[in-house]
């Protein structure tokens, strides 16, 4: 700054000549362009050049000041317009820089022609024509060969800028390091802090696409020393510029409160500058902070402000980095067809600008936030446009991203169900193939899903399933409803904001959020009281949550699937169940028949069991085709988890290389202890336990039938109510709590006669 204030006073002096005014004022401006006060430097030009759009008035001056003067024109017309994001403000500026540099070729001004070619580069890489400014810069370096001089270490710095900008992060890191040796030959804290500004961000761009830790922590000590030399230089703009990069930092790293006081910092200055540019970039990044907190209605505001004002600019990178989050925030808030125009925007943003790398990536996060709104077909053709451009990406963050995409569209394919053989669900019966094709075709709309089946049957492996073909990018979300009670429904469910309440030390998203883009699975949704079902009713019916403490609702894209093992339409009828729930829910109902109804696939899921528990185990079990046969009519009350259970502790007991025949089944099913197992189905078999355990059996049913009243069910058992209470009291005690407990009989109000 103090060779800013001796310029200042030289131009004080009235002594000097036009031609001698003239190179003050250039090299001041030169000095507050850096600086990034761009107004300022604007005003120094003076009369020489008073406005954007306008050529400079070169009358009277020589042809090297002149040089000079369309030089410094041209720079800040590509600074100011990028700023105020004026359209056409890069053209008008490469136009007054190349007419400079052909001066400067003339002139043999090796150095200030290396300089104008650095200048023209940055506004190639304003406007994402990043091959242009690589020759540009490459032509700058030509003209320095053999030169170890300040302006070389500068053609370096704005080469990794223009590598990084174009995610060639390898190759920026090459080129720093190439640089770093140079550092000594400049006296500038500016240049030092340039350079190590676009080092920390290079190492961080590094440390995400290679999952490098260390690079992230050398990042911030490099930020550091970039702060330290442009508040040595006196650049508050360029500070302001670490600040906003410090705040991206801090949110990669999920530290939200530090990264918002970055970013309030360095947004104070660019509004104070009137640099609008920047302050949109800066709103962007505090957008995705949003984003990341689950505050997509905030991020929708403050991208839908930065993209106001970067149409108006010429800056197509930075825009497009804007419409993809503005997008982004508007498919979390469910509005899928606006986020759609949106990204498709940013898509021919990038085509105008020839990027396109990132027009695949927009299309891709197209596809991932939007994608289980489309049809499968426009799945399929966003997915292989975004292959076009990204199939070849060196990048594993984005290939692995692809691929994911690839995996789930592949899942939704209009093939029959029979070939859609998986782990989750095996079976054999044409009753269950319907099942899975009926769930097929409801995976692919978004309305709420209604499981409904015994313990065991396979509810859950139901609901992944229509999750995978959904084709829906985000998590798949469990909630155990029977876990829920209370403030803990909205808690767990919705979330909470910091300090909404006793306890509540920190920001909570909820399970809703962690689904948003997925499916969120209510596990038995019958568990929930009547209060805390119409907590549910909002978000099943208009997808909208209000986190407590939220100052506002918000819409969320999740799909929601219930399961049950309660028949919902009794406890409908029973005031157990709300009905308006109900039926909201039962329009997609799948039920899965309990096992012992589908017989034709216990065998199919025997041997799928008994593979998995073999290879777990290292022996080779096998069952005759009659022990198969026998296992399905094995009662099976516990359905396949009963199954799985029996299986394990076969192979458990079995010896390797055992055939299972059907005597074995046939004697495990006259079991009614648990602790046999088909392989050695007559182990610790004690006649007294087993009669013990179907005489337990029996009465249980009968006191659940009977309401717990022991008088009825005594006379279901056919013994009398003294018998089976004396049986209770006896061997089966554990049976006690069933009962429903005695009421006291009234005093009869007769008394008696008194004589």
């Amino acid at each position: 700054m103090d060779l800013t204030i001796e310029l200042t006073r030289q131009l004080e002096d009235s002594t000097l000549s036009r031609p001698e005014q003239a190179r003050v004022r250039c090299r001041l401006a030169r000095e507050l362009t850096e600086a990034g006060d761009y107004e300022a430097a604007c005003s120094a030009m003076g009369e020489l050049w008073k406005r954007l759009g306008e050529r400079p008035d070169l009358a009277g001056l020589d042809q090297a000041t002149a040089a000079e003067a369309l030089l410094r024109s041209g720079s800040l017309s590509g600074w100011i317009g990028s700023a105020r994001q004026f359209a056409g403000a890069q053209e008008l500026a490469k136009d007054l820089i190349s007419e400079s540099i052909s001066t400067f070729e003339d002139l043999g001004e090796t150095e200030k022609v290396a300089e104008a070619f650095n200048d023209l580069a940055l506004c190639y890489v304003r406007e994402g024509a990043f091959d242009e400014a690589r020759v540009t810069l490459q032509e700058a370096l030509a003209r320095l060969s053999g030169i170890e001089s300040e302006q070389r270490v500068r053609t370096l710095i704005n080469r990794a800028v223009v590598e990084r900008a174009d995610a060639r992060f390898r190759d920026a890191f090459a080129v720093l390091n190439e640089a770093a040796p140079l550092l000594d030959t400049s006296g500038s804290h500016a240049v030092k802090g340039r350079f190590y500004n676009q080092l920390a961000l290079v190492l961080r761009n590094l440390g995400d696409v290679e999952g490098r830790a260390d690079y992230v922590d050398r990042a911030l000590i490099e930020y550091a020393a970039a702060s330290h030399h442009f508040e040595q230089a006196g650049h508050k703009r360029n500070c302001a510029r670490v600040e906003n990069n410090l705040g991206f930092l801090f949110l990669k790293s999920g530290k939200f409160k530090e990264a918002n006081e970055h970013l309030d910092y360095a947004r104070r200055i660019f509004v104070t500058t009137k640099d609008t540019g920047s302050a949109a970039q800066v709103d962007e990044t505090r957008a995705r902070v949003f984003l990341a907190q689950r505050r997509p209605a905030e991020a929708e505001r403050l991208t839908q402000a930065a993209v106001q004002a970067l149409e108006k600019g010429g800056e197509m990178a930075l825009l497009v980095e804007a419409l993809t989050t503005h997008g982004t925030a508007q498919a979390r808030l469910g509005r899928f067809e606006q986020a759609r125009a949106t990204f498709e925007r940013a898509i021919e943003v990038s085509n105008e600008a020839g990027r396109g790398e990132n027009a695949g990536l927009v299309a891709l996060t197209l596809l991932e936030e939007v994608g289980g709104r489309l049809t499968t077909d426009e799945r399929r053709a966003a997915y292989e446009r975004a292959d076009s451009w990204l199939g070849e990406s060196s990048r594993p963050e984005i290939l692995a991203r692809l691929r994911l995409c690839a995996r789930r569209i592949f899942a939704t394919q209009a093939q029959p169900v029979e070939d859609v053989r998986t782990p989750r669900f095996v079976y054999a019966a044409e009753q269950t193939a319907g099942l899975l094709r009926l769930a097929h075709r409801v995976a692919g709309v978004q309305s709420p899903v209604l499981i409904s089946g015994e313990t065991g049957t396979g509810k859950e492996e139901m609901a992944r399933l229509i999750h995978e073909w959904s084709g829906r990018a985000g998590e798949f979300v469990i909630v155990n409803c029977a876990s829920l009670t209370g403030l803990s429904v909205e808690a767990h469910l919705f979330g909470y904001q910091q300090g909404s309440f006793a306890g509540a030390t920190q920001l909570q998203p909820g399970a809703a959020r962690r689904a948003i883009g997925g499916t969120l699975l209510l596990d038995e949704i019958a568990a929930l009281s009547l209060q805390d079902q119409g907590k549910l009713m909002r978000f099943i019916e208009h997808s909208e949550i209000h986190s407590i403490g939220a100052p506002e609702p918000e819409r969320l894209d999740v799909r929601i699937i219930a399961t049950t093992s309660r028949n919902l339409r009794h406890e409908v009828e029973r005031g157990q169940f709300r009905d308006d729930l109900f039926y909201r829910l039962e329009a997609f109902n799948l039920q899965i028949p309990a096992l012992r109804h589908r017989v034709q696939d216990i065998p199919a899921i025997a041997e799928h069991f008994l593979k998995k528990e073999c290879a777990q185990s290292g022996k080779q079990v096998s069952f005759t085709p009659d022990a198969l046969e026998a296992l399905s009519r094995l009662p099976l009350k516990g359905n396949a988890r009963q199954l799985r259970s029996l299986i394990e502790r076969t192979v458990l007991t079995a010896k390797d290389g055992a055939h299972l025949a059907a005597e074995a089944v046939q004697t495990l099913a006259l079991r009614q202890t648990q602790r046999a197992s088909l392989s050695e189905p007559w182990a610790d078999c004690s006649l007294e336990e087993e009669v013990l355990h179907y005489e337990s059996g029996l009465i249980k049913r009968a006191l659940e039938t009977a309401n717990g009243s022991v008088t009825r069910a005594a006379r279901m058992l056919v013994i009398t109510h003294q018998g089976l209470a004396f049986i209770l009291q006896g061997r089966h005690k554990n049976l006690l709590a069933s009962r429903t407990p005695a009421r006291p009989r009234r005093r009869s109000l007769m008394r008696p006669v008194q004589r």
